[in-house]
């Protein structure tokens, strides 16, 4: 090597060493850095852990809720009394929240303002509710119930024929299947809903003034009507034998249904295994429901042998009676347009 390559390797290795030195006191200095935070965060985390938690902390709670409203007397009102459903959803982390009403009116309204995700109605509530934009749809559908509803008088009453209904006072709950039946009623007597004076009242204070004698009649379902012959007797001016086909719907908030279609077809199936139970049992069940109401024994097992409970996937029938239902309260003027019941059925399959 010649004298000058020499001079040259020399400035390098003068030039380079102090870099080389600099760079490893930044590295070490960056290791104790990083070596004394590991420590500091290490002991935070042991703090976290093994603190013990206030005996008033909660845990955060991960489980989502169903949340359905039910009547005093249906499938669901079984279901929540046996709490199947809620066993078979703990599995999946979902918990259930009942809601009871006393008519399908005020679970739709609940429905509406997204108080509830599922609820059990008759034939007239979904179609106000439809009318007035609640974002609902139907989902299964029972069977047809004969002598479930009834305009009924005093058993002493001079009232003994729907035209005699003529400018008397009739205690009924608006859009509700009692409503509907009391307006098929007074059509088939050649009456018309003006002709008598309609009392929008809600059934337990309609039971009221029809026992004092405040009203003149009284259109209810059950299990109102039966509960009210254990303590007082009536005449019949009808049933809906031959008016109304009543049944009840299954339905569901749309986004509920659109966002968790498989929690709806679990609750849907539980429901009818229970219907498919107190259909088997109604001595077993009418005993349920009296422990659970008050009601007399005698009573319940009336209301449970008079009728075979179900669920059944929405049928086209059901939809094509809810069209023609609609068309008459349009008619009417009960609902400002007319509806396509269509539109609020649930395009899914439900396999039960």
């Amino acid at each position: 090597m010649s004298n000058k390559q020499t001079r040259v390797k020399l400035s390098l290795v003068s030039i380079t060493n102090p870099i080389i030195r600099h760079f490893s006191w930044v590295f070490s200095l960056i290791f104790i850095l990083s070596f004394c935070l590991s420590i500091v965060l290490g002991s935070c985390k042991l703090e976290l852990i093994t603190q013990p938690r206030s005996p008033t902390e909660k845990l955060p709670s991960l489980t989502k809720v169903v949340r359905i409203g039910h009547h005093r007397l249906g499938a669901m009102f079984y279901l929540k009394a046996k709490g199947s459903l809620e066993t078979r959803l703990a599995k999946m982390g979902w918990s259930v929240e009942w809601t009871k009403f006393v008519a399908g009116a005020a679970i739709l309204e609940a429905i509406g303002k997204g108080k509830i995700d599922l609820g059990y109605t008759g034939i007239a509530p979904p179609i106000f509710a439809q009318s007035d934009g609640v974002p609902f749809v139907y989902i299964a559908n029972d069977s047809p119930l004969p002598g479930s509803i009834g305009i009924i008088v005093p058993q002493d009453s001079p009232i003994r024929t729907l035209a005699d209904l003529k400018g008397k006072k009739i205690a009924a709950t608006r859009k509700t299947s009692g409503h509907y039946l009391l307006i098929r009623a007074l059509t088939q007597a050649g009456l018309q809903l003006k002709d008598a004076e309609l009392v929008d009242l809600p059934p337990a204070k309609a039971q009221e003034v029809f026992v004092r004698g405040e009203v003149d009649a009284w259109a209810i379902w059950q299990p109102f009507l039966a509960q009210l012959q254990e303590t007082m007797p009536v005449h019949f001016l009808t049933d809906s034998d031959g008016l109304i086909n009543d049944r009840n719907f299954y339905l569901a908030s749309r986004s509920f249904a659109s966002d968790f279609p498989d929690i709806v077809k679990i609750v849907m199936g539980e429901t009818r295994q229970m219907a498919i139970w107190i259909t088997k049992n109604p001595e077993p069940a009418a005993k349920l429901l009296a422990e659970r109401t008050g009601m007399k024994i005698t009573t319940a097992i009336q209301l449970t042998k008079s009728r075979s409970f179900d669920l059944l996937p929405i049928q086209d029938r059901a939809v094509e009676e809810q069209q023609r239902i609609s068309e008459i309260f349009f008619r009417l003027g009960l609902i400002p347009d007319r509806l396509w019941i269509e539109d609020a059925i649930w395009k899914q399959k439900l396999d039960i």
